[in-house]
């Protein structure tokens, strides 16, 4: 939990919507949530006649998550992953956003989303970011620590984001009582991950 908030980074641009706002930078800042909000409706409206378009349904998914409107981001999701089913960022986006549907909590579909996501590539960093969060709420803190301890070279050590990872896997190996300096073991759920 502690690491799954800082991937809304990720987020689309639903401005991005509007041709107007795309052509005047200035105006995308006096653009409204109702337009915004209607703006999305549009986009969703013009899919149901373009069932394929991937660019579409991507941006309707970011755009319904970061409107908050996880249920229906999720429901995108499940259907972009569908025209695109070994895409890494997306199936961890889908069980993001389907995790946030159901109250915050990634056990059950949406960790076996994130098992699909680290199948199709096993260094995706937010993919290992949420089986971390996924072990965390488990309270299998070996499990977590070991997803985030690959994180943290992927991401440099350094880095704010390398920091806000290593706190996390401090954390997990306190509450697990796996001594600092050991190397957990991901879960072999997942051939190759």
């Amino acid at each position: 939990p502690v690491v799954a908030a800082s991937f809304y980074l990720w987020v689309g641009n639903p401005a991005a919507l509007d041709p107007q706002a795309r052509a005047a930078p200035d105006a995308a800042h006096s653009v409204t949530p109702e337009q915004i909000a209607a703006m999305v409706e549009r986009l969703a409206e013009r899919l149901k006649q373009t069932p394929d378009d991937v660019d579409g349904w991507t941006m309707l998914a970011r755009s319904f998550n970061m409107l908050g409107r996880f249920d229906q981001s999720a429901k995108a999701y499940a259907h972009l992953v569908k025209l695109v089913p070994d895409n890494a960022g997306l199936l961890a986006d889908y069980a993001d956003a389907l995790g946030m549907a159901r109250g915050r909590r990634l056990e059950g579909e949406p960790y076996e989303i994130v098992k699909r996501a680290l199948k199709a590539d096993p260094s995706h960093v937010k993919s290992l970011a949420l089986a971390g969060s996924a072990e965390f709420e488990l309270k299998n803190y070996a499990a977590a620590a070991a997803y985030w301890e690959r994180i943290v070279p992927l991401a440099g050590a350094e880095s704010e984001y390398g920091r806000s990872i290593q706190a996390s896997i401090e954390e997990a190996r306190g509450l697990g009582g796996i001594p600092a300096g050991s190397i957990g073991q991901a879960p072999a759920a997942v051939p190759g991950v």
